[in-house]
């Protein structure tokens, strides 16, 4: 993964500007140019994540501790979206608990058919997880211990703002990172002649991103006939 001071001085040589120092002297205080290459880097970033929900990069695992009589739990602050099919009960050896993936219903399941239960002071390790309208998810049902959940959820992260922050995409598509910083740079000075340009490159390059992190399964078919004994 590639730092924004060194994905800025990439869009920052293809201008023929100075670059910043790599090591991150003067770089919060930048101005011109160089103010406006930072801008663009994140701006180029931003679009890309925009793109598609569920880049493969973006996806981070979690573990919740529960705590006994609560059922719902804040996602984390970069949530955009779970991964519904990796909710899983840990072993926790102090509490020598059954270690189990979880179902996952909608809300409207656990409403109609579960809540009634847990309201009534069912508790016990989960077997269902669903997601509230507030973005939060409940667990049934009512956990009795510190059971830990683990799931994976797609992460939405924060602007770069340090020079040695990392680039949450990887460093062999720098160059479409560059090509949208440089879309952004050509507006900022007029130029829509070379920003088209590198608009078309920039969506290239997405194309290109999205054919090799959501290739698609190869199905295979078989054509053999099966004659009759």
């Amino acid at each position: 993964m590639t730092n924004y001071v060194k994905l800025v001085n990439k869009v920052l040589v293809r201008m023929n500007e100075v670059t910043l120092d790599e090591a991150g002297d003067g770089f919060d205080s930048a101005r011109g140019p160089q103010a406006l290459a930072k801008a663009a880097v994140n701006n180029s970033i931003r679009l890309i994540l925009q793109q598609a929900q569920e880049w493969p990069f973006l996806k981070t695992p979690y573990v919740q501790t529960l705590t006994p009589g609560t059922r719902e739990y804040n996602y984390p602050a970069d949530w955009s979206s779970s991964d519904t099919d990796t909710y899983y009960v840990k072993y926790t050896p102090i509490l020598n608990n059954t270690a189990q993936a979880i179902k996952v219903i909608t809300y409207e399941d656990y409403i109609q058919n579960h809540r009634s239960d847990d309201d009534m002071g069912d508790e016990g390790a989960p077997l269902r997880v669903y997601q509230t309208y507030e973005n939060k998810f409940g667990v049934s049902p009512t956990p009795d211990e510190a059971y830990e959940v683990e799931y994976v959820y797609w992460s939405f992260p924060e602007d770069l703002t340090l020079p040695t922050d990392t680039c949450i995409i990887p460093s062999r598509f720098d160059p479409t990172i560059v090509d949208g910083a440089m879309m952004y740079m050509m507006r900022f000075r007029s130029n829509e002649q070379s920003a088209a340009v590198h608009q078309k490159a920039f969506e290239e390059g997405i194309d290109a991103m999205r054919r090799v992190l959501f290739d698609d399964l190869l199905n295979v078919r078989s054509t053999v006939i099966v004659g009759r004994s």
